[in-house]
């Protein structure tokens, strides 16, 4: 499919505010989250998928097979992540340790990603190029 390897960039953002604020982290914290952008690239070997997320920090690199739990962290937070792959669709759900899950939906095109994030009834979305 023509998105593996190409690393797609935050165009837009709907709603990121108060969905960050919904989750109840210190205002610290929420700031980061807001000024968050990262680019995004997804590749798949066999039945194996890499995903690079870039941030100004450098890269963070998550690897998994479909349907697969396996545990990682994220910002300091233990987590158990489970991604499902159905040919241009993916859908990611973060169980945090400290009892918060996020369910990530995103779709593939061959110049666009759409993610959906949602946090019990709170819904953000990002459009990236």
């Amino acid at each position: 499919m023509a998105f593996y390897g190409k690393v797609f960039a935050v165009e837009k953002d709907e709603n990121y505010e108060a969905f960050v604020k919904s989750m109840g982290i210190p205002e610290d914290k929420q700031k980061n989250l807001l000024e968050y952008k990262p680019t995004q690239k997804i590749a798949k070997n066999g039945d194996e998928y890499t995903v690079t997320v870039g941030t100004k920090n450098g890269e963070r690199v998550y690897n998994f097979k479909s349907g697969i739990e396996f545990a990682s962290t994220i910002r300091d937070q233990p987590a158990k992540i489970t991604v499902t792959v159905d040919g241009n669709k993916m859908t990611q759900v973060v169980k945090f340790d400290i009892g918060l899950t996020l369910t990530l939906k995103k779709e593939y095109t061959d110049d666009t990603l759409t993610e959906v994030k949602t946090f019990g009834p709170f819904l953000r979305v990002f459009i990236h190029r």
